[in-house]
């Protein structure tokens, strides 16, 4: 008997009308409500097995499917299958979790902070009394360590300046160590303290006396003792005094000495008004804001310049 034409076709579409036997149906994820156990165990039920053999089953059947002119318009059918339990299983986890979970946790968060407050309030309380306890403990410790220190300061002589470097360092308020150890260090502090305020006494004596012989104001070089060794402010002074030396042959020659830029005209103006402020009230003093210029070595000689004339000044800026 002849084949009609189409008669294949037809044929196709019963095949593929077959195949949906294998879609998923009204199938659908459904979560029971959690139950507790005997054991104090949560058990939650649903037909995930069911639906997982259902999804597997048909994985397994198309995924490596040879799509055809004859079977893509189902498997565009199958996939949104697909679509939609993914949208169902997430649809149905998040009600469950607004359902059960999510007050639950809120309940147990509620009743976990109830708890923690009260466990905070003790918390707290030991706390504070433990730390006062040790703060006395420290406090008890510091007046023991201080009379270590005022030992320590008579026995080596020291002058205020120098007993209030010794330092009561934190080791000494640690709970292992031993209070003897603290004594020793404190001692140790104080026989380098004199060692040091011995060598500054002893700058101060060579200072003063090579200014002295010099004919210069010690003041200045005694506060570079912070930061300078005496002999090097001793070779500082000579080179002050051989410097004002050549100045005042200079002077004594008739030459003009100009240190820094001049200011004539600011100048003339600072007398002219001071001369006719000076006929109000000689003796009120004034202040002015002046510049100066110098070299490193003329800086002694301003200083006592200022010095020998009874004149105040205080840098107030040093880079302009």
């Amino acid at each position: 008997m002849a084949q009609t034409k189409g008669t294949k076709k037809m044929e196709k579409e019963v095949a593929v009308e077959g195949e949906k036997e294998v879609g998923f149906g009204e199938l659908e994820l459904k979560i029971q409500k959690p139950a507790l156990n005997a054991d104090k165990t949560l058990s939650i039920s649903g037909n995930f097995e069911e639906l997982g053999n259902k999804i597997q089953k048909v994985v397994d059947k198309y995924k490596n499917e040879v799509l055809t002119e004859e079977n893509v318009g189902y498997i565009k059918n199958l996939k949104s299958q697909f679509v939609s339990l993914r949208t169902g299983i997430e649809r149905e986890r998040r009600e469950y979790k607004k359902v059960y979970l999510d007050p639950a946790t809120k309940l147990i968060n509620a009743m976990c902070d109830e708890l923690q407050k009260i466990v905070a309030e003790g918390e707290n309380a030991l706390g504070a009394q433990l730390d006062a306890y040790d703060q006395r403990r420290k406090d008890e410790l510091t007046v023991i360590l201080n009379e270590y220190k005022d030992e320590a300061a008579a026995k080596h002589n020291l002058r205020d300046e120098y007993k209030d470097q010794i330092q009561l360092i934190d080791k000494y308020y640690n709970k292992t160590q031993n209070e003897e150890d603290s004594a020793d260090d404190i001692e140790r502090q104080a026989a380098e303290l004199e060692k040091k305020q011995k060598e500054y006494d002893s700058g101060v004596a060579l200072i003063t006396t090579e200014c002295n012989d010099a004919g210069l104001l010690p003041d200045a070089y005694l506060r570079e003792l912070q930061y300078k060794s005496a002999m090097e402010i001793i070779l500082e002074i000579k080179q002050d005094k051989k410097t004002r030396d050549e100045m005042k042959a200079k002077e004594a020659a008739g030459e003009k000495i100009v240190i820094g830029e001049p200011i004539t005209e600011e100048l003339k103006k600072a007398i002219s008004l001071d001369s006719k402020e000076s006929k109000e009230d000689k003796e009120e003093l004034r202040t002015r804001v002046l510049r100066v210029t110098y070299k490193p070595e003329q800086a002694k000689l301003m200083a006592s310049f200022f010095s020998e004339n009874k004149i105040q000044f205080e840098f107030i800026q040093t880079n302009f």
